[in-house]
């Protein structure tokens, strides 16, 4: 009887187990489907330069600043991604700044396209306007919940009485960014003074550009108007808030000094679009009102712009191709994400070549 109910035990336990087993199979490959589904495989954008990529990360705490998403008292840490060729040299430095909850490696595959051609790449992830930040110590940061949805009111029509509102949000955002990036910045040239290892022994610190999507555009044109030390700016379709002075008669006030340094406009068809009806909307209340970046392109010592058709804002990025479920939620066009994110990383080489290596000749189309 003790046997019969010991076996009897046996065989529950090894039906459970089976069960288990199977619900545990069952759900890894829902994950693995999952995974699938949100990260398919895909082919990497071609990279075109002959010299070995290489990369490296650091995590710098910035000790002239505290922290205003938390309240712990502790100073504020920017984490860095560099992309930078094995071989030995001296090369560009350029900046990359991620869109608003992007994240480090946004546009990893134009950071790998410039690197490969001779240019020491630095992607800043700004914390808490990034979607997640992991450190090099495996600390993990999430993007700020009412930065998210102040970004996504941003992102509205017009609307007089809000307006106001989002110009302050515009001048506090680019505050943070612009610190952030003139303290990553200030490092990394202290660093290639001092260090004699890669990747800060590589970098020319008399070339530089910066580049960066959607809000991180914006930075970086802002970031260009302010130091000396810049030669070339980029904006992956981002309105240009830096430019924004103050308000007046509920619309934001331009600022009036010509743009300094060489500066590259990038957008989708869709924006001239868009504002075209916004100019239709205010042109009762303000009838000479027009878009911020095209504004500064006729107060610029050296603007281009340049047009993608068919191209929604993550097209500027890697993300449709790394998740094209994600991204498609986010905002895509009908072009075709390989060759869009091909054609993006072949105008940003283009136009650094040009002014940081002293290529005779621009090769920019201004449609694509």
């Amino acid at each position: 009887m003790n046997t019969k109910m010991q076996k009897s035990e046996k065989e529950k336990l090894f039906t459970v187990l089976k069960i288990l087993g199977i619900i545990l199979v069952v759900f890894l490959l829902m994950g693995m489907l999952l995974k699938n589904v949100m990260f398919p495989p895909y082919d990497e954008p071609v990279i075109t330069g002959s010299l070995t990529v290489k990369t490296m990360e650091f995590t710098w705490e910035d000790e002239s600043r505290v922290e205003t998403f938390t309240d712990t008292g502790e100073n504020r840490a920017l984490t860095v991604k560099f992309w930078y060729p094995e071989e030995e040299g001296s090369y560009p430095l350029v900046v990359f700044s991620h869109g608003a909850f992007g994240v480090i490696d946004s546009n990893y595959s134009t950071c790998k396209e410039l690197a490969s051609n001779g240019y020491v790449v630095a992607s800043i992830a700004h914390p808490y306007h990034a979607m997640y930040v992991k450190d090099v110590n495996g600390k993990t940061t999430y993007v700020d919940m009412d930065y998210l949805k102040g970004v996504l009111e941003n992102n509205g029509t017009y609307d007089p009485e809000t307006e106001r509102g989002i110009y302050e949000r515009s001048i506090q955002w680019m505050e943070l960014r612009v610190a952030d990036e003139n303290f990553v910045l200030d490092t990394i040239l202290d660093k290639a003074k001092n260090s004699k290892e890669a990747p800060f022994m590589l970098i020319d610190a008399e070339k530089i550009g910066l580049f960066g999507h959607s809000m991180g555009g914006a930075c970086s044109v802002q970031l260009g108007r302010e130091r000396d030390d810049i030669d070339a700016v980029i904006d992956l379709e981002g309105t240009m808030l830096g430019e924004y002075v103050g308000f007046e008669n509920g619309i934001e006030v331009y600022n009036e000094e010509p743009y300094p340094v060489p500066v590259l406009d990038v957008n989708g068809v869709r924006i001239i679009e868009a504002m075209d009806e916004m100019t239709e909307v205010v042109k009762d209340t303000i009838p000479d009102w027009q878009y911020v970046n095209f504004y500064l392109g006729e107060h610029a010592a050296d603007y281009k712009l340049v047009l993608f058709h068919n191209a929604g804002h993550l097209n500027f990025t890697d993300l449709p191709l790394i998740s094209p479920v994600l991204a498609k939620m986010l905002g895509v066009g009908e072009v075709d994400a390989k060759t869009c994110i091909e054609n993006v990383n072949e105008v940003v080489l283009n136009w650094f070549d040009y002014y940081l290596k002293g290529k005779e000749t621009l090769d920019i189309r201004p449609e694509y």
